[in-house]
């Protein structure tokens, strides 16, 4: 499967086997080789599984509690989800992937692209060699294609998946005879962009796979689909169409919500709850550069085993646009007043930034000012990011979490909270 050196560009698609099983097992040794599943918040579906749990008859997405019957008879072992230590291992991940090629761009928490340019080694020895790094260095098993094209790039990355066995994780297409037979081998749904719907269409006109993709007339599927279907077909037959790093559009509003383990009823924790979402928005808010001039917050509550359901909610508009959390905390303590009701049961809640503009170049209002301090909240942001998230707060976020959600089955976020680090005895 080796490819004549090319100094043209190749693309390449790293993805992280079953990572947030991946992750956990980094510091379970143990548990390499044996069943392991992950829940989703409050454990309440499978959201990640390994090949051993999958052989044991854990499926996908289902809930916990329907899968315990079979967790218990085949002893596998649970973890809830650790997004902190998620993120961590995610960055180290590419950290490694940046030693080895020109570029990397992220593509989710467990896949990134890579790309080579006027490269003359053998690209495939290398592919092994990332692999065999990774698995070294962050114990990350994972699988990775090669081709001229991202959309390539994710098949072969499809297909070493599937075949880790005999394509050793690393599927080149960069030649065009080994593209036409995998492309053959490769259901329509299961091409980069098309989906399960798409493809219902695309079969009515007699395009199965891949391959009937690859051949079919691109101008023609334009006017009837998009020009995104114009560009998947010029992608499947190596003419590079999309943008490598293409940057992520600023968010027009930003939502932070969860629903809790057990009913809440008193005021002050509903207060600390909307306090820390709201701390969480402002802070996605600093980091995509922008500002904002309202928030929405929301409550659930249901009586106990009753149809009645109460979901009050309301927006409060700030005289002009501001990232300063603490202008947020007091709308949010101003407001819960309005909508709190005593004696309900509260089952979630969540807050929503509205109004954002881009904080450079923006024009304070000379009469309605609001005083902003950017420094303050930028060394706020970088303490918490040094030291682990809320290392420094605003007292309203609290310090119960009675609010907190479902997680009895919590690893510990060993790389990223000195209480979690682990201890050699």
């Amino acid at each position: 499967m080796n490819s004549p050196s090319e100094k043209a560009k190749i693309y390449a698609l790293c993805d992280v086997n079953n990572f947030y099983v991946s992750c956990e097992r980094l510091f379970r040794p143990d548990l390499q080789n044996k069943p392991v599943i992950v829940l989703s918040n409050n454990d309440g579906c499978i959201i990640s599984i390994s090949d051993e749990a999958k052989a044991a008859g854990i499926k996908m997405a289902i809930p916990y509690h329907e899968a315990k019957e079979i967790i218990e008879q085949h002893k596998i072992t649970t973890f809830s989800s650790n997004y902190g230590l998620y993120g961590d291992i995610s960055q180290r991940f590419n950290w490694v992937l940046e030693q080895y090629c020109d570029q990397v761009s992220a593509y989710s928490v467990d896949e990134s692209f890579l790309m080579f340019e006027g490269y003359e080694s053998n690209l495939y020895e290398r592919a092994i060699n990332i692999r065999k790094e990774l698995l070294r260095t962050l114990s990350l098993p994972t699988c990775i294609g090669l081709a001229p094209t991202k959309t390539l790039a994710k098949v072969a990355n499809h297909y070493a998946k599937r075949h880790k066995t005999s394509t050793q994780g690393v599927v080149d297409l960069c030649s065009p005879q080994q593209r036409q037979w995998i492309l053959k081998q490769i259901p329509i749904q299961n091409v980069w962009g098309i989906g399960r719907q798409l493809s219902k269409k695309l079969m009515t006109y007699r395009i199965h796979t891949a391959w009937d993709l690859h051949n079919a007339d691109y101008k023609t599927l334009q006017r009837l689909f998009s020009v995104n279907m114009e560009r998947t077909i010029l992608e499947l037959r190596g003419q590079p169409c999309l943008s490598f790093n293409q940057l992520a559009q600023p968010k027009k509003s930003i939502l932070n919500s969860r629903s809790f383990a057990k009913r809440i009823t008193e005021y002050s924790d509903l207060r600390e709850a909307l306090s820390y979402h709201a701390t969480r928005c402002c802070e996605k808010l600093r980091k995509q550069g922008s500002l904002a001039s309202s928030i929405s917050m929301f409550l659930y509550a249901r009586k106990h085993n009753k149809d009645y359901l109460y979901r009050p909610n309301l927006t409060i508009t700030l005289p002009e646009a501001t990232d300063d959390t603490s202008i947020f905390l007091q709308a949010i303590d101003k407001g819960l007043k309005q909508i709190y009701l005593s004696g309900e049961h509260y089952k979630k809640a969540g807050v929503m930034l509205n109004g954002i503009v881009t904080r450079e170049g923006y024009q304070s209002d000379f009469f309605n000012h609001i005083q902003q301090r950017p420094e303050l909240m930028q060394k706020l942001d970088l303490i918490n990011q040094r030291f682990g998230k809320d290392s420094v707060k605003f007292a309203s976020l609290g310090f119960s979490k009675n609010w907190a959600m479902r997680a009895n089955h919590y690893s510990g976020n060993y790389v990223g909270s000195w209480h979690d680090i682990l201890r050699l005895k």
